[in-house]
């Protein structure tokens, strides 16, 4: 008799693509870990009930933001799709090649792997907390859960990445110059050929734009409504676009104020000409400004392979990131504004995190290089029509 296979977690929340383009009914999700094997119906389902108190315990006793809880469930649903064992059996090496298996194949940073292992932590110290989860699965199944994220494995990512954060430097002028540049002959080549990616590319285009004009985090460009912007009287260059709302992290609003009024013509472009070919009649928000091509909110992993994408394709030595575009932002705004400025601009809660990551003693192509960089690549010796028409 075959055996039947119970695929764990639910439907899509780790930022992967399972549904195909055509449609149809989603196949359920091979496991790929060395250990993997089928889940009994018992198991299953007692998966299944750990994973629904642990996101009680979230939402509940920690209040956490729902946003917040979606990004956890889905590193732990993640996991235990790769993993293909109940949470009770899972070990380091499970989550060793799991965090393998993500770089290899979705080239995830090590502020990603961060995030796994934050996540993946927090719902094992919750099991492991409570004598009565414990014993109840030692009656059960005659194991008892074991501790998988540990000491040593949690150091050494977080070590990397206090390394890694160290070497960031800006983008330089050139280099944004080029990213935009790199833009307008794709979309030039796309038109020309007929190509489905046409749209999606202008759309990148302005969001890349976006972030290098505002130091956005990439979680809040992704849930920006049209109605997040808004103007401002003593500045009406800017049009409706001198300031722009954003729920940033602990579910706090700040406001971004803009400093360069390119935002406006880009801005006016896209709601105009781009915008309305992404909406569909089941868009459950119509008022985001971003869609993906089938009209749903787009997933910060899609925004970090194209940035990824079309970094190499500029020419530049090293992957261009989200935050990497913020950090190019905040170096050369903090020059113009000072830092404590830059502080609200950015979101931070401490002064000292700002200064910790973007300020440079000796900041090489920093400063109005960047803006000037953007500005002369937007408009150079174009005609208004061609600036914002590639």
């Amino acid at each position: 008799m075959k055996a039947k296979i119970i695929p764990i977690g639910t439907p899509n929340m780790s930022g992967q693509a399972l549904v195909p383009e055509t449609g149809g009914a989603v196949p359920a999700p091979v496991p790929k870990g060395s250990r993997a094997r089928t889940l009994s119906v018992d198991e299953a389902a007692h998966t299944e009930l750990l994973f629904s108190l642990f996101q009680k315990h979230l939402l509940g006793t920690r209040a956490n933001a729902k946003r917040t809880v979606t990004v956890a469930m889905g590193a732990i649903h993640g996991f235990a799709r790769y993993v293909g064992l109940p949470p009770w059996m899972w070990t380091e090496i499970d989550l060793s090649e799991f965090l393998a298996h993500k770089v290899s194949e979705d080239d995830i940073g090590l502020g990603r792997q961060a995030t796994y292992i934050t996540y993946l932590r927090g719902f094992q110290n919750y099991i492991l907390d409570s004598v009565g989860l414990k014993n109840d699965i030692h009656r059960r199944f005659g194991v008892q859960p074991q501790r998988f994220v540990t000491q040593e494995n949690a150091v050494a990512i977080k070590r990397k990445r206090h390394e890694r954060k160290e070497a960031t430097r800006p983008l330089t002028a050139q280099q944004c110059d080029g990213l935009i540049k790199t833009f307008d002959q794709q979309i030039l080549l796309a038109e020309q050929a007929g190509s489905k990616s046409f749209h999606p590319l202008r759309r990148d285009k302005v969001m890349m734009m976006l972030m290098l004009l505002t130091g956005i985090r990439v979680e809040e460009l992704v849930t920006i409504s049209i109605n997040d912007f808004m103007p401002d009287a003593s500045h009406p260059q800017f049009g409706n676009y001198a300031l722009l709302s954003v729920l940033g992290k602990g579910r706090k609003w700040r406001v971004v104020r803009l400093c360069n009024p390119i935002i406006m013509e880009l801005m006016d472009w896209y709601t105009r000409e781009v915008r309305p070919g992404f909406l569909r009649v089941d868009t459950d928000d119509p008022q985001l400004l971003f869609f993906s091509e089938r009209g749903s909110r787009l997933c910060t992993e899609q925004v970090r392979r194209m940035l990824r994408d079309i970094g190499a394709l500029a020419g530049i030595p090293f992957r261009v990131k989200p935050h990497l575009l913020r950090h190019t932002y905040a170096t050369q705004l903090g020059k113009i504004i000072g830092y404590e400025a830059l502080q609200r601009q950015l979101g931070h809660e401490h002064l000292s995190t700002t200064l910790s990551t973007y300020y440079h003693q000796d900041p090489e192509h920093v400063g109005n290089e960047i803006e000037q960089g953007i500005v002369q690549s937007y408009q150079g010796d174009r005609t208004p029509d061609q600036r914002v028409h590639r």
